[in-house]
């Protein structure tokens, strides 16, 4: 039988330029290249089971197995570069490689507990600078969500029956306020965004 709800791993975040900031970390190159190529990977992934998403269909068991095993063996080597080295900085792996990491931590639903524990290093990065806003607020709505509670900025939905549904926010009234503040788009316009990409046919 279909499966009649779809969650969408979200995060709607081009890679930056490399840029050629100095690296202070021998390892710096080599771990910037294996994080754009984990990427790669786990963006085609994502990109066909769009493609099932824009053409109406339910993606398939294999596809979803797929997925679940490239975010799999990414986090784990994810856990293992944090755990020896820290989180990835951009003067390491440039700012791409910074995005790159990002999203493979996005993307380590299996692992809500790690997503939890880096939150605050997002944070700590953020208010330093290191990272964007959109970055921790796509992660902040990610462990809400795991925990089943509201989310804060809105980032993350559903395709529920052919509908894309925004998951559930905290104070939605003052929903674009806080995105503002984090550099996000509005929500209306965020969600027309994710209904091109995702869902271009879906219910109005």
């Amino acid at each position: 039988m279909l499966a009649r709800r779809v969650v969408i791993s979200i995060c709607m975040m081009a890679l930056a330029c490399a840029r050629d900031a100095p690296r202070n970390d021998a390892r710096g190159p080599d771990l910037r290249s294996e994080l754009l190529a984990r990427v790669q990977e786990d963006q085609a992934v994502r990109e066909a089971v769009a493609a099932e998403l824009r053409a109406g269909r339910v993606p398939g068991s294999e596809l979803i197995a797929q997925m679940h095993a490239t975010d799999s063996a990414n986090v784990a080597w994810l856990k293992g570069v944090v755990a020896q080295s820290g989180w990835p900085m951009p003067e390491q792996v440039g700012a791409d490689g910074v995005n790159a990491a990002f999203l493979l931590l996005q993307h380590a639903d299996a692992d809500p507990a790690f997503q939890e524990r880096m939150l605050p290093v997002l944070d700590s990065a953020y208010a330093a600078g290191q990272i964007d806003g959109e970055s921790v607020a796509l992660l902040t709505d990610r462990v809400a969500r795991a925990k089943g509670e509201p989310q804060c900025y809105g980032t993350q939905a559903s395709i529920v029956d052919g509908r894309l549904v925004v998951d559930p926010i905290e104070d939605s009234l003052h929903v674009d306020e806080r995105r503002a503040r984090m550099g996000l788009l509005p929500l209306a316009r965020y969600l027309q965004l994710l209904d091109s990409v995702y869902a271009p046919g879906t219910q109005r």
